[in-house]
């Protein structure tokens, strides 16, 4: 059975993207179906991550199983082992069905017809695949810092006794060699584990650059929104309203990178990634 329970927020947004408005007609019924729409959307982020996760392990067991076949002769203790991870691989393939099941219920999402943002909420996308977009003037994209700070984060962790450091210290080795896959599976490991841990936060922010470079660019705007979300003032927190709003760019969607942008210079009017935001900003006026 799928993780999350989407069929509340499915009514919600099929009311507005198939069947219009109707009776929602005030602004506070308009910002609370875009709200849903949000939420849905980091929904399926979510299982899309763990779904890659869970089909890294199938393939990992898989693989055990024909190492097994071939070296263990038909002996007992070979037998045994391979029936206990196909029996794991029952349950991993359930999960996934599970997961992929509810995801397939979800619809597709668009743009709340007459919404506007609350003042400082982060910005949503408004993606429907299968929507053409108008093409965009290329913007000048800065290199990411991502990986000089990568470099500080593999030096301070080195020796650390967080809960999850193991994971981290893996992931950020992965990230690297640019294993985005496996970056992204050791950093999600980390958040589902261990929730708590002062490691997540970074953890996520490296996951939304890894979602990034991988091209998962959807992903990675929701992802970034939730490091913002979980510490706007922290240390990643202009970093990842910058990359967002790159993202929303590579998506073709000038508003919302707008708007991401905007958020960025209001509450990080000092920050580093201030000067390159307005940069973004003339390209996309003069655009």
């Amino acid at each position: 059975m799928p993780r999350f329970d989407y069929s509340r927020l499915i009514i919600c947004a099929l009311a507005v993207g198939g069947l219009g408005l109707g009776a929602c007609t005030s602004q506070n019924d308009i910002e609370q179906l875009n709200q849903n729409q949000f939420t849905l959307r980091g929904m399926i982020a979510n299982d899309r991550q763990e779904i890659d996760a869970l089909q890294q392990q199938v393939r990992a067991l898989r693989d055990q199983v024909t190492e097994l076949s071939h070296g263990g002769g038909g002996g007992g203790a070979s037998s045994d082992q391979i029936a206990s991870i196909n029996e794991r691989l029952n349950k991993i393939e359930s999960q996934v069905s599970g997961l992929q099941a509810g995801m397939s219920a979800a619809p597709v999402l668009g743009a709340v017809p007459g919404a506007t943002p609350a003042p400082g909420a982060p910005a949503v996308a408004s993606i429907a695949p299968g929507t053409p977009s108008a093409p965009v003037a290329p913007a000048a994209e800065s290199a990411p810092t991502w990986p000089q700070e990568l470099d500080q984060e593999i030096a301070a962790v080195q020796g650390s006794r967080e809960q999850g450091a193991k994971n981290y210290r893996e992931g950020l080795a992965a990230m690297k060699d640019g294993k985005y896959p496996l970056a992204i599976t050791r950093f999600t490991e980390l958040s589902h584990h261990y929730p708590k841990s002062p490691l997540v936060t970074p953890a996520e922010y490296f996951t939304a650059n890894a979602l990034y470079e991988s091209g998962k660019y959807e992903q990675a705007i929701l992802q970034f929104n939730d490091v913002v979300m979980r510490d706007p003032k922290g240390k990643f927190a202009s970093q990842a309203l910058l990359r967002e709003a790159q993202a929303f760019l590579k998506l073709n969607d000038r508003i919302d990178a707008r708007l991401t942008l905007q958020k960025l210079l209001a509450d990080h009017p000092d920050s580093p990634e201030a000067s390159q935001a307005n940069e973004l900003m003339k390209t996309l006026v003069a655009g």
